[in-house]
């Protein structure tokens, strides 16, 4: 349907209400009045209809140009009362919080978002867990557990709630969700002689047993493997600047460990295989693993823009700006001068959106939820880059064609 621009004519105005595929002439100038209602408070506004397809954002402003209310957020023309002779729209003279407004002078104005304005995911930063629209954003890693040969993650989500995870064994990539699990993981460990301050442990093949050493509790920590007559058969040994593991569990059928690893800089789970035993003899034996996957949460709390990418901290970065200025077209029933507008992006409990810099909602970017912070960047004159974090991944949307937005003054109205 094409939807066209509303010049608010507070009255009657003849030969624009219809819409059409060909310019319609522009209107001679009118002064605005406010249409007779059945509420003493309640304004009646009416429409001219320019032909521009797209989508209506409505607000009112106080004497001091602060948006009191948002009464259209992206409407089409359906959303409106059809008169006789033009579109029309109310208002009660409450604000958003349907609270009655001051007696005083009022104006009414907004933006037609043309159908080319577009908004398109682009990439995730951060976070390997979150790959598509469709994944769960996966803030911290908890408990590893192993079912019938299924590798399950406890989990905890943006927003705070607690799940598990079913992961591939092979890639590592999430199969499906379970309800959050409780209970301890490692039983009772005995002191040992291979052993200092175990923090997990998880059954290996064979009657092995896998640990994770504390050591000391402040050093960097161990992998081993013990043995049924307490053996230690192997370790993996790390160094003080790796992650340090804290949860473990190992494949039944075969040389195969997973593990929560982390440190103040990131938190993965990682699957290793053994490649070979290097030297049989020694005490304990030296072995060949390799990686057979990892995935990463990178920490971001501070993260900054460079070169109009996310980096996980913006210390010494320039602060990119919080608003930007945007030409707009011309309004063919106002003026033929383009217009500007101050653009912004906003947060509530639905996600993100495109606004005004006095906050009057345009264009919906994303329905994640749980957003903490967003950051913008400008790489050309009719495109915003949009960063925003939920505390677990960094989603990057475009919204391009900006310049295919109109404005529209609806004039003053007075409440009594």
């Amino acid at each position: 349907m094409r939807i066209a621009l509303f010049l608010c004519l507070l009255g009657l105005t003849s030969g624009l209400a219809q819409e059409s595929l060909a310019p319609s002439p522009s209107p001679a100038p009118v002064s605005p009045t406010v249409a007779p209602s059945a509420s003493p408070r309640e304004k009646i506004l009416r429409f001219a209809l320019p032909p521009i397809a797209g989508t209506i954002s409505l607000g009112i402003y106080n004497h001091d140009g602060k948006l009191v209310r948002v009464l259209h957020r992206e409407d089409k023309i359906s959303a409106f009362t059809q008169g006789h002779d033009a579109p029309e729209t109310s208002w009660d003279g409450t604000d958003d919080e349907g609270k009655p407004l001051p007696e005083g002078k009022y104006h009414a104005r907004g933006y037609v978002v043309g159908e080319e304005v577009t908004v398109e995911g682009m990439a995730y930063f951060f976070n390997d867990w979150v790959t598509d629209d469709k994944s769960p954003h996966v803030r911290s890693l908890g408990q590893l557990w192993m079912e019938s040969g299924v590798l399950q993650l406890g989990a905890e989500l943006a927003g705070g709630r607690q799940t598990t995870l079913v992961c591939n064994r092979d890639t590592g990539a999430i199969e499906g969700q379970l309800p959050p699990r409780a209970g301890p993981h490692c039983p009772s460990v005995p002191s040992l002689l291979n052993l200092v301050s175990p923090i997990d442990c998880a059954p290996g093949r064979e009657n092995t047993t896998w640990f994770v050493d504390s050591l000391d509790g402040s050093g960097p920590r161990e992998v081993k493997q013990i043995s049924a007559d307490d053996k230690l058969l192997r370790g993996l040994p790390y160094a003080a600047s790796d992650p340090q593991p804290e949860r473990i569990e190992a494949s039944p059928n075969e040389e195969k460990i997973f593990l929560v690893e982390r440190n103040a800089k990131v938190q993965q789970l990682r699957a290793l295989a053994l490649v070979r035993t290097l030297l049989e003899g020694s005490n304990p034996p030296v072995s060949d693993w390799k990686t057979v996957f990892e995935k990463k949460i990178i920490a971001h709390e501070t993260f900054g823009l460079e070169n109009g990418k996310p980096v996980a901290s913006g210390a010494g970065s320039p602060a990119p700006p919080e608003k930007i200025d945007q030409k707009l077209r011309p309004n063919p029933l106002e003026h033929e001068e383009p217009g500007r507008v101050e653009l912004a992006v906003g947060l509530d409990d639905d996600g993100s959106f495109l606004r005004t810099g006095d906050g009057l909602p345009l264009r919906t970017i994303s329905d994640t939820s749980h957003l903490t912070r967003v950051l913008i960047a400008r790489p050309n004159d009719k495109t915003i880059e949009v960063f925003q974090d939920d505390g677990a991944v960094v989603e990057q949307y475009r919204a391009s064609n900006l310049t295919e937005m109109v404005a529209f003054d609806c004039g003053d109205v007075e409440l009594k």
